[in-house]
């Protein structure tokens, strides 16, 4: 991680033409797989809060139900091809 005193982003997300999204990530930013856990558990929280304030989810037990569903058959997906992202 750069140390110049700029706050640099660690986490970069774009939407793709075919709806998909390419994320790149610093892996320098987190210390350990169990930091990358910590931050995944808190960004499906505060999607889930929004998600529930915006009515686009009954409230938070069923947010985070969506999540997790959707995160789990994410991870069982076999790699997409995209090796180096």
């Amino acid at each position: 991680m750069r140390d110049d005193g700029v706050p640099q982003p660690f986490l970069v997300a774009f939407p793709m033409e075919d709806g998909s999204q390419q994320v790149m990530l610093d892996p320098g930013f987190f210390a350990g797989l169990d930091e990358v856990g910590d931050f995944l558990g808190e960004l499906a929280k505060q999607y889930g809060r929004a998600f529930v304030q915006s009515g686009r989810a009954r409230d938070m037990e069923d947010a985070l139900e969506q999540i997790r569903e959707m995160f789990l058959i994410e991870l069982e997906t076999p790699d997409d091809g995209d090796e180096d992202a």
